[in-house]
């Protein structure tokens, strides 16, 4: 079992933003997204691109119809593009488009307006 790390205040992290932070020599990007907050390794799967340095955003979906092509927006799934080659990772458990890449992601939770991290599994 990992142990929690205190790695800010719940008011460190803006909402809608990316964070560097350092958390035992690795590089770690926190975001908030409304209530939810998410961390993950500051490092694309694909060529090791600095994901902090890349784009936040509702996930997009697009889907055809027999009348065309649609696109929608999941406001309640954020996602980072890379900021080299524009993939796309979900914050919630660091899946991607891309079969076989996926980046690494951290349980953190919110407890007495106190951000903890573990570093072990999820």
């Amino acid at each position: 079992m990992s142990k929690s790390i205190d790695i800010g205040a719940w008011e460190d992290f803006p909402d809608r933003e990316l964070t560097k932070i350092d958390v035992r020599g690795m590089e770690i990007g926190v975001c908030r997204w409304g209530d939810h907050i998410y961390a993950f390794r500051n490092r694309c799967p694909h060529e090791g691109a600095p994901l902090c340095a890349g784009f936040l955003q509702q996930k997009l979906d697009a889907q055809m119809t027999t009348t065309g092509a649609s696109l929608t927006t999941d406001e309640a799934e954020p996602v980072i593009l890379c900021p080299w080659h524009r993939w796309e990772f979900q914050l919630s458990d660091g899946s991607a488009a891309a079969p076989g890449f996926r980046m690494k992601t951290f349980r953190v939770e919110r407890e007495g307006g106190r951000v903890l991290l573990r570093m072990g599994r999820n």
